[in-house]
């Protein structure tokens, strides 16, 4: 199995700043960004950033609350995999373990399994659906089904949210995106 490192997320105490540090300073293209609806980061707005035009972000920025914590610092890493089946092979390892806490998810355009590690840094294991939505988005998947099943269900899900689209269209719109940004 081959991990590809793909993005980290980073927490800002000041998106705003954050924003304008990436594009500006960086040229980094925002790529999405959207408050959440459900889970732990529930009614935040999530920035999503991208240097190149086929990756949907390679940066995310959280908000952080200075009086829960330090602010900034890393999220989670994610490590891109080449199947459905290497994603089912992590989550089948990480699920026996009881500092884990494995959550199943898509975000429309991946199958995810987010977990934690032995000290509790958040893991991301990833690989592309055939789909996109508008991120940021998020539900709950199950492994355990057969892959027609679960590529039924992700569909169905994904198809339910703002923005859906095949990748590839979605892949063409941003290219475009790019090339009139003067990025690439």
């Amino acid at each position: 199995m081959s991990y590809t490192v793909s993005h980290f997320e980073i927490r800002a105490r000041d998106s705003a700043v954050m924003e304008k540090f990436y594009t500006e300073t960086l040229g980094f293209v925002v790529s999405d960004r959207g408050v959440l609806d459900r889970g732990p980061m529930q009614g935040r707005e999530l920035i999503f950033l991208s240097h190149s035009p086929e990756e949907h972000h390679q940066i995310v920025l959280i908000p952080s609350d200075a009086r829960e914590n330090s602010g900034s610092g890393i999220g989670h890493v994610a490590f891109r995999v080449d199947s459905l089946d290497e994603v089912r092979r992590v989550y089948e390892k990480v699920r026996r373990l009881p500092h884990a806490k494995p959550e199943p998810v898509s975000h429309a355009n991946t199958w995810s399994v987010y977990f934690r590690d032995p000290e509790d840094n958040r893991i991301e294991i990833f690989t592309q659906t055939p789909w996109h939505a508008t991120q940021p988005c998020r539900f709950d998947v199950d492994y355990d089904q057969p892959d027609a099943a679960l590529k039924e269900a992700t569909q169905a899900g994904a198809k339910s949210l703002a923005g859906f689209t095949t990748t590839e269209d979605w892949q063409d719109s941003f290219t475009r995106r790019f090339d009139k940004a003067g990025v690439v």
